[in-house]
């Protein structure tokens, strides 16, 4: 289950963001999630929500978008959403490709509480 070293990142790199611009208590943290991540998202909120506590976390929400899976052929360049593991070209039924998008794994916004002081 390696939503819980996920959700750990995510808390230590918001309480580093939230430090190093004065502090605050957070509301709410945006992702963006790729689905090659293979992130199963009931286990990620339940260790979110485990790790958060007594931090400036405690009362924050954890809401994402999904990036879908997106690879671009190596023989012919067509870019194309997997359908299985061997993620053969619809174009040129070439097998392999390189990931053009859904490995993501970011914040994108952090959303502080109005009028917290960091306490």
């Amino acid at each position: 289950m390696h939503e819980f070293s996920i959700a750990d990142a995510i808390v230590r790199a918001t309480q580093e963001v939230v430090q190093a611009n004065g502090g605050g208590k957070v509301e709410r943290i945006h992702l963006r999630l790729g689905e090659l991540r293979q992130v199963v998202p009931d286990a990620l909120l339940f260790a979110f929500d485990i790790l958060k506590q007594d931090t400036p976390l405690s009362e924050a929400s954890l809401e994402w978008e999904m990036v879908p899976a997106q690879v671009r052929c190596k023989t012919c360049s067509t870019e194309y959403h997997p359908q299985d593991v061997f993620w053969e070209c619809p174009s040129c039924q070439a097998i392999g490709a390189e990931v053009a998008a859904g490995e993501e794994l970011e914040i994108v916004a952090i959303t502080l509480l109005e009028g917290s002081n960091g306490d």
